[in-house]
């Protein structure tokens, strides 16, 4: 089998297995980048495939290669990369086809913890203040982005959403789409439900197409809300606000799991509301809050304060 057949094999059992289609995009694209590199090198036969030749690759990824914009991998998606690759080779010994895993022992990587960047409560009101809902488009985008902080919803999520999955009465969402196809069900804040409440009386029977399932629309077409469409809606929602941030949806994710432990939210409340599958995925904004405790510590504390040295201290004996 040829390099490209076994990456479409592969892909496809990702699908079937429920892997979320941003998963499966960014495993085509890392272990195309991949074979393409091979393919350079004149190894067409993924049989054929050395250790040393995949070392070689990993690499070139750190030390030579770099992105449409001249930047090269930051250390996370160089560990997506490796990680990529590793279970590509994986499935193709485990599904023989191939006979020895040339990727059985990746470069170790250090543990990776970056801490997500997040809007303060005050940014996060005002950037959802950014929509007037006095419009048609004003209302439904007021909507989203009320949405996305209330449940911490993802994109892909939010773009499946049916009308049937928000239940008014109950003031719940159900999230059938989530990551791994787990589905969830998520309280919805007064205030988003309140605004999806408009949305569906007041504009989405106006502008939705006959027979359209989908919560959220496009204005102009009528269907299922795009990607490249609700990129816009944050855009142009973030450029009124005039906060000096780079937003994206994911970041109204990060704020509103944040905020949610900062005001006293149980950790596992979170990791329900959030769709993850373990704790430890949820754990990483315990770090965000004790950077709060650590500033708070060291800004109020009279043994916490730093001191220069013209303050005559220089620390303990």
């Amino acid at each position: 089998m040829t390099f490209d057949e076994c990456l479409a094999g592969y892909l496809s059992r990702l699908k079937a297995a429920g892997y979320a289609t941003a998963t499966i995009r960014q495993k085509r694209i890392y272990i195309g980048r991949l074979i393409k590199y091979l393919q350079a090198q004149s190894v067409t036969d993924p049989k054929a495939v050395t250790r040393e030749e995949l070392g070689q690759y990993f690499s070139y990824l750190r030390t030579g290669y770099t992105n449409s914009r001249g930047r090269p991998l930051s250390d996370k998606s160089y560990l997506n990369n490796i990680t990529d690759v590793a279970q590509f080779f994986r499935w193709l010994e485990k599904t023989n086809r191939i006979l020895l895993n040339p990727a059985a022992n990746p470069p170790r990587v250090p543990n990776i913890t970056r801490l997500p960047e997040i809007l303060t409560e005050t940014e996060a009101i005002r950037l959802l203040e950014s929509c007037s809902p006095n419009t048609p488009t004003g209302l439904r985008d007021r909507a989203i982005l009320e949405l996305f902080y209330s449940t911490g919803i993802r994109k892909g999520e939010l773009i499946n959403l049916n009308v049937a999955c928000f239940m008014p009465d109950s003031g719940e969402l159900r999230i059938d789409q989530g990551k791994g196809k787990k589905g969830r069900i998520v309280p919805v804040g007064e205030y988003a439900s309140a605004y999806l409440g408009m949305y569906l009386k007041l504009i989405r029977p106006w502008q939705a197409a006959q027979g359209e399932e989908a919560l959220f629309v496009g204005g102009r077409t009528g269907r299922r809300l795009s990607n490249t469409a609700l990129a816009g809606i944050i855009r142009r929602a973030a450029a009124r606000s005039g906060i000096d941030k780079r937003i994206f949806p994911h970041m109204l994710r990060h704020s509103m799991a944040t905020h949610l432990l900062r005001n006293g939210a149980d950790l596992r409340h979170i990791q329900a509301i959030l769709g993850h599958s373990s704790i430890e995925s949820t754990q990483i904004y315990t770090h965000l809050t004790a950077q709060d405790l650590s500033r708070a510590l060291e800004k109020a504390h009279p043994r916490g304060r730093r001191k220069s040295a013209k303050d005559g201290i220089t620390g303990p004996d």
